[in-house]
């Protein structure tokens, strides 16, 4: 007799539960894809990333031969693999072929395949890919060949003479894929070889590790451990190179799944709340009926079992089609991600062909599960206020039940001689104040969670990025490379002394049309003879970079030890340390005065210089300088030109009109290297449309489950309440004040969810900013209010509510104030 009521109930009630029955489906839906999405970018990508990463842990750099073998010994280390750099085969001024040895732990460690033929083994024996054989004019050598290579042997200066060799060709590796417009090849030589050319007390191996399974128990045991042992062995953290994309595609990273565990614990949590205010304002006219049926003889359990029964009676229908609609969502939205990626690195190719294959499974059985224990556990919590409320309460207080608090001091109204419609609004918002209060939190958390997630996604901003690696539309620099003995004319003391960046040529790109400014930058290089390079017993290089006046404001901000003004750097005897040395050189601290050694073409001097601060710079500010002081102090340091780059910024809408002129100037000079900041800009996109899609895909669930919620409070507390708007109307209120009250109870909703979303959510988005910045996550530096997304979310909650009060007043004025005030409901 109860499931016959309940499916009775279920077919009778039918607009309101069909309301439920979608809050449903969409509540499943958000569960499914939230999970579904999260976890499939994840594997999707872990999938790509051990098909093309290599399997060390981390590779340490600049390893000495007595260094390698104490680090080979150490207990937490499995597996290990040597590298050592012999020389390079220069191709042009940009493309080269870099000749390296390789142990056979090392091939195994870095996954190096041979497409045919073997590893180097003795003598002469060499690989090369074929791509670098017809670079080297081999483009027909089989195995077994003997081909002839120019190379220079790396020594203690940098690069020896060039000399020719002869090598015999064992096996091809792969063809790589090179980026932008520079071609790097590779080729392995033999152990022997390697012997022969670099000295013992010359090698400087880069030796790749693999930690033992009791140690690699997570992301950040893995990083610490690696830390540790390098810092044991006199390795600096800049020479530490970790696997990141390989570990954590591997091994479990607790602050990513604490991370995403939060996010999809607060996104539960709005839905569950939506869900709930969506049952509670719905059944709450039906306790009226239930009261009819304790007078006819119902138990309180039967009452109950009704009340559950016809819930999941709609849960049953509307949780298999949530989940079909969120399978069918999750496939679309994945394609649909990657179609829309632009960059064509290796990994997002690789990540297309394993979802194009099905290698990995996006519809897991157990997410399945989980989404549909998760919403009927919400359904049933749901229901228990109407049960309770329902089996509580004597027949005849039922069938007058409102959802008013009922207790035993009741709180008698307050009446008025004069009615307005201001206190119209009050009263009517305060008959249920829990049930209005659920609907303004349950909706104020989704806009809590929309304003945090969009603050976050603001702040990744790829302009702001890119903006970071180049100050304007184009950088131009000069491409200079030290301990080159074939090339002693690309030193920078050799071409600041007849440097192509003179007068002249700056004001030849000024005058090309559309080019808006040209503002040039110097460097200064040298060493300190006081402090000791990391890792070797030589003295320190130096790098000072000038900044302009204006760039100031930003030195400021990213200055986080002492303090300096522009008057400061500008007075030649007073620098900024960047970040390379705050992290890898403790000796020197702030307030220091050292003596640095510059070198000016062909003569050296030495001045003594106070380190007044130190911070963490964008790279359009320090580039690779290891200290930073005004441009004109270090152009009084020399007798030479020092120009080492311009910045070039177009005029509005010229950027690509330049563009031509720019490059033909770049062309005319193999010294030149010119940036693009739209290039930039567009890996950067590409990098993170993924994740903002993902993001704002589920908000948007979201959000309709959250507007279901406002349509169905909104027209349940009109309709619910005909015979009184009928009553008033009999008395002398207007269609237009009618319409008014209305409106202004919806505004009411609208401006409590909006002060929730808002405000709240601004100031959490702020704190999750602050973590983001203090920790170096996800490329965040400057706080960018989402004020655009802040806005539609306004304009969306106050739209929405204005034409669902329009709508539904205006089916209510249909009927006539007779039919309404004879209305049951």
């Amino acid at each position: 007799m109860t499931s016959k009521v309940a499916l009775a109930n279920t077919k009778y009630h039918k607009g309101k539960n069909l309301l439920s029955g979608i809050a449903i489906i969409l509540t499943s839906v958000l569960v499914f894809l939230i999970t579904s999405i999260g976890l499939g970018v994840v594997n999707v990508q872990n999938a790509a990333v051990n098909k093309v990463y290599p399997t060390w842990h981390a590779m340490y750099r600049e390893v000495s031969e007595e260094n390698k073998e104490k680090i080979a010994q150490h207990e937490t280390i499995s597996e290990y693999g040597v590298r050592q750099d012999v020389g390079e085969s220069v191709l042009n001024e940009k493309d080269y072929i870099l000749i390296s040895y390789l142990d056979q732990d090392a091939q195994k460690l870095a996954k190096q395949t041979f497409t045919k033929g073997y590893a180097p083994k003795k003598g002469n024996d060499a690989v090369l890919s074929r791509n670098a054989l017809k670079e080297l004019g081999y483009p027909a050598a089989k195995v077994g060949d003997t081909i002839n290579v120019p190379i220079q042997i790396y020594d203690e200066d940098g690069m020896g003479l060039q000399q020719e060799r002869s090598f015999r060709l064992t096996g091809f590796s792969p063809d790589g894929k090179n980026q932008n417009d520079r071609k790097i090849f590779s080729m392995l030589v033999s152990k022997e070889f390697m012997n022969e050319v670099i000295p013992k007390n010359q090698r400087s191996y880069r030796m790749m590790i693999r930690l033992n399974k009791e140690a690699a128990t997570s992301t950040d045991a893995i990083k610490d451990q690696v830390k540790q042992i390098g810092k044991n062995f006199d390795v600096t953290e800049n020479n530490i190179v970790e696997n990141g994309d390989y570990i954590f595609a591997n091994y479990v990273d607790p602050a990513f799944y604490s991370g995403m565990a939060i996010i999809v614990g607060i996104i539960l949590i709005a839905g569950a709340l939506t869900i709930y205010s969506i049952y509670y304002v719905s059944l709450i006219n039906k306790v009226q009926e239930f009261g009819k049926l304790a007078a006819l003889g119902a138990t309180k359990r039967q009452m109950r079992q009704i009340i559950l029964r016809e819930n999941l009676i709609v849960a049953g229908i509307s949780i298999p089609l949530g989940l079909l609609i969120g399978i069918a969502t999750v496939k679309l939205v994945f394609f649909r991600l990657m179609s829309t990626i632009q960059n064509e690195i290796a990994t997002t190719k690789i990540m297309r062909e394993v979802l194009e294959n099905g290698e990995v499974s996006l519809i897991l059985p157990w997410i399945i599960g989980m989404t549909v224990g998760v919403t009927l556990l919400t359904v049933i919590l749901a229901s228990l206020k109407p049960m309770r409320q329902a089996s509580k309460i004597m027949p005849v207080e039922a069938m007058r039940y409102t959802g008013q608090a009922q207790g035993k001091k009741k709180k008698q109204r307050k009446g008025f001689i004069n009615l307005d419609l201001r206190r119209l609004v009050n009263a009517n918002l305060s008959r249920n104040k829990k049930g209005t209060l659920i609907t303004i939190f349950s909706l104020g958390m989704i806009g809590i969670l929309f304003v945090v997630i969009s603050t976050v996604f603001s702040c990744m901003n790829p302009q702001q990025i890119a903006r970071d690696s180049i100050a304007e539309d184009y950088r131009l620099n000069i491409a200079s490379k030290s301990g080159d003995k074939m090339r002693p004319d690309l030193e920078w003391t050799a071409i600041q002394q007849n440097n192509p960046l003179n007068a002249e040529m700056i004001n030849q790109i000024k005058a090309v049309k559309g080019v808006e400014k040209v503002e040039a930058f110097q460097s200064i290089t040298g060493e300190i003879p006081a402090i000791k390079e990391s890792g070797a017993n030589k003295p320190m290089g130096l790098s000072i970079g000038g900044i302009s006046k204006n760039q100031m404001d930003l030195i400021k901000r990213d200055i986080n030890e002492g303090s300096a003004t522009y008057d400061e750097l500008d007075s030649g005897d007073k620098v900024v340390a960047t970040g390379y040395v705050m992290a890898n050189y403790p000796e020197i601290k702030i307030g220091d005065t050292l003596t640095f050694k510059f070198f000016d073409g062909k003569r050296s001097f030495e001045k003594d210089m106070k380190v007044i601060a130190g911070g963490d710079f964008a790279e359009s500010i320090s580039g690779y300088d290891n200290f930073l002081m005004s441009n004109e102090a270090i152009k009084k340091l020399s007798k030479n030109n020092l120009t080492y780059y311009i910045n070039i910024k177009a005029a509005k809408g010229q950027t690509e009109t330049i563009k031509p002129a720019i490059e033909s100037i770049v062309e005319a000079n193999e010294l030149f290297n010119l940036k693009s900041y739209e290039e930039i800009l567009a890996q950067w996109e590409g990098a993170l449309q993924m994740m903002t899609g993902a993001g704002y895909a589920i908000m948007l669930v979201l959000a309709i489950v959250g507007i279901m919620n406002l349509i169905n409070t909104t027209i349940d507390s009109i309709l619910s309440r005909k015979k009184e708007l009928g009553v008033m109307q009999a008395i002398g209120m207007s269609n237009r004040q009618m319409k008014r009250m209305l409106q202004t109870e919806g505004l009411v909703y609208a401006g409590g969810i909006l002060l929730l979303g808002v405000g709240i959510g601004s100031i959490l988005g702020y704190l999750v900013y602050l973590y983001a910045e203090s920790h170096a996550l996800m490329q965040i530096k400057i706080y960018q209010y989402p004020l655009l997304q802040v806005a539609l979310m306004v304009v969306l909650v106050v739209v929405v509510q204005l034409i669902l009060t329009y709508a539904t007043t205006t089916i209510v004025n249909k009927e006539t104030v007779i039919k309404r005030i004879q209305a049951s409901e």
